[in-house]
C-alpha cells in the first residue's frame, strides 16, 4: 500500500519510518521529493495535489505528515463537549465531521505507486476517526513500548546493537530504574556501553551510571502500584531509603506524582498539547511528561482519588504515631498495588 499509519511510542515510531524508507529503497531522495508537514499547517486539497504528483528525477515521492490525526482526535473532542455536529457515514451512522479528509477516502488508492504518503503520530485512541477511515485504506502499525520479558529483550538487543553485552541482573535493573522510557533508556545504553568497553556491562555499572535513578525509581515504584507489582515497588522504595531518603520524603514524592497524575488526566481529557501539558505540570522534562501522561492514561479519575485517599490515611498513621514508618510504607504500597 502507498499509505501508512505510524502511531504510538515516540522512540519507536521514528524507527518504523527509517525501516520504512529503507525497505523503499528511498533512503536519500531530492528535496523536492521528500515532503515533511505538519498537521495543523497542512490542508487536504494541498496534500491530494502532493501525492498524486509524479517525483522530479528520483524514483519515488515521500510524503511525511505529523499530528495530523491527533489535531482531528482533538477537534472531535471539542465538538463532542460542545454538542457539535457530525455527519452521515456509510449506513447512515453518524460519524464526526472530517473537516475536508474525507476526500482521501478516494484520492489514497489513485495515487501513484510512486508516491509514499506516511501519516505518523504519538499516542492516539483507536477511536480516532481519521483513524479509522485510514485503516482500509493504508497499513496501520500500532507501535507500543515493550514491557516485561520484551522490555527485557529491547534492552539487550539495544546493547547489542552498540557493540556491548549486558548481563541480566542489570538488564533487571535497568527496567526497573527506568521503565518502559526507550528514549532515556537509549541514551543511558549508550553511556554505559561507552563505559563498559571491553566488558559486560554489570548491575554496579547502572547503580553507578544511570542519572535519573531517584527519579526512574519513584516513577518505576509508582507504575509497580498501578501494575499491581508490590514487590518491585517495594525493592525501588527501599533502596530511596537507603539513598538517605525518608519516609516522608517519599510519600512526598509520591503524592507529588499522584497530583501530577491528576493534572495530565485533566489535560488529556481537555485535549491539550503535550508543550501545555509540560506547563501545568511545572517541567520542561519531556521524560517526566511522557511518564506521567503514560500512567495518567491508565488511569480513571475514581482510581486517582482512590490512590490519594490511601496516601493520606497512612501519612496521618505515621505523623500520629499510629503506625512505625516502615510498616506504614509496606501497607500502603500493598493497598496501591491492588487499588483499581
Amino acid at each position: 500500500m502507498p499509505a501508512h499509519v505510524l502511531y504510538g511510542d515516540t522512540f519507536l515510531v521514528p524507527e518504523a519510518l527509517n525501516r520504512l524508507k529503507s525497505e523503499a529503497g528511498i533512503d536519500e531522495l531530492l528535496d523536492a521529493n521528500y515532503h515533511q508537514l505538519q498537521g495543523n499547517q497542512v490542508n487536504p486539497a494541498e496534500l491530494i495535489s502532493m501525492c498524486g504528483a509524479l517525483p522530479f528525477m528520483d524514483s519515488h515521492r515521500l510524503v511525511v505528515v505529523t499530528g495530523l490525526l491527533a489535531r482531528q482526535e482533538r477537534r472531535t473532542g471539542e465538538r463532542r463537549r460542545s454538542g457539535g455536529r457530525s455527519q452521515r457515514g456509510e449506513g447512515g451512522q453518524q460519524t464526526p465531521a472530517l473537516g475536508g479528509w474525507e476526500g482521501l477516502q478516494k484520492s489514497i488508492p489513485e495515487m501513484p505507486d510512486t508516491t509514499m504518503l506516511v501519516f505518523i503520530e504519538g499516542a492516539i485512541s483507536d477511536s480516532n476517526p481519521l483513524l479509522r477511515l485510514l485503516k482500509p485504506l493504508s497499513k496501520v502499525q500500532a507501535l507500543k513500548a515493550p514491557s516485561g520479558e520484551g522490555l527485557a529483550r529491547w534492552i539487550k538487543d539495544a546493547a547489542q546493537f552498540k557493540g556491548a553485552k549486558i548481563s541480566p541482573t542489570a538488564i533487571k535493573s535497568l527496567g526497573d530504574l527506568v521503565g518502559s522510557d526507550l528514549w532515556t533508556l537509549d541514551r543511558e545504553l549508550e553511556k554505559l556501553s561507552l563505559y563498559a568497553t571491553g566488558r559486560a556491562i554489570e548491575e554496579s555499572d547502572v547503580g553507578e551510571l544511570v542519572a535519573q535513578v531517584r527519579e526512574g525509581n519513584i516513577f518505576a515504584a509508582v507504575d509497580a502500584m498501578i501494575d499491581g507489582k508490590p514487590g518491585v515497588a517495594l525493592r525501588l522504595l527501599h533502596q530511596l531509603r537507603q539513598d538517605g531518603r525518608d519516609i516522608s520524603s517519599i510519600i512526598a514524592m509520591v503524592e507529588r506524582q499522584l497530583r501530577l497524575m491528576a493534572l495530565a488526566r485533566d489535560s488529556i481529557e481537555r485535549g491539550l498539547p503535550q508543550s501545555e501539558v509540560a506547563k501545568r505540570l511545572g517541567t520542561s522534562s519531556e521524560f517526566v511528561v511522557r511518564k506521567t501522561m503514560d500512567q495518567a492514561r491508565r488511569h480513571s479519575w475514581q482510581g486517582i482519588k482512590a490512590r490519594y485517599r490511601r496516601l493520606l490515611e497512612a501519612d496521618l498513621a505515621i505523623k500520629r504515631g499510629i503506625m512505625e514508618p516502615d510498616l506504614a510504607l509496606e501497607l500502603l504500597v500493598a493497598e496501591q498495588a491492588t487499588a483499581r
